[in-house]
């Protein structure tokens, strides 16, 4: 393959994603004209508590795109929820979709300003793009929410040192 075919194959595949994400935020239309008007949420029987709880196993299972669909789903559901938003980012930086991982994690701040592990994953987002400064802010914001963390880190570095 050429290079010009690679990236076109990349290209199709995104644009197909992204219509697949569409495609899972739709809802059916309404057959009946004489029944009551329905809304949003009565096309799905699920709340967005068991929706989340959906979408947690499908990051297990690794089906991330499915997983950022009944998120997404979530987030119509109960807009500006923290964990909710938290969670989509997450699974965009597991994608490695930075950029949108970044902007969710900001939302999810705006809600819950004090939650350490959304600045803890920018911090390692930031890193990850060799944006020092803005990782080290983002590190020392998490560290001074939980302090804890520190603990768990040295912890951590000394379980995969072998000590």
């Amino acid at each position: 393959m050429t290079l010009f075919q690679i990236l076109m194959l990349g290209a199709s595949a995104f644009f197909a994603y992204k219509i697949y994400e569409h495609i899972q935020t739709l809802n059916d239309p309404v057959e009946n004209v004489s029944e009551p008007s329905r809304t949003a949420e009565s096309f799905s029987t699920s709340d967005s508590a068991s929706l989340v709880e959906k979408a947690d196993d499908e990051v297990v299972a690794g089906n991330l795109d499915k997983a950022l669909a009944i998120y997404s789903e979530a987030n119509i559901k109960e807009p500006k929820n923290g964990e909710t938003l938290f969670k989509m980012a997450f699974t965009l930086g597991l994608q490695e979709r930075n950029e949108e991982a970044l902007e969710y994690y900001k939302d999810a701040l705006e809600v819950d300003a004090k939650n350490p592990f959304s600045h803890l994953e920018m911090a390692y987002i930031y890193l990850k793009d060799d944006e020092h400064a803005s990782a080290r802010t983002h590190l020392n914001e998490a560290l001074e929410l939980d302090p804890d963390l520190e603990k768990a880190t040295v912890e951590l570095e000394k379980l995969n040192a072998g000590i």
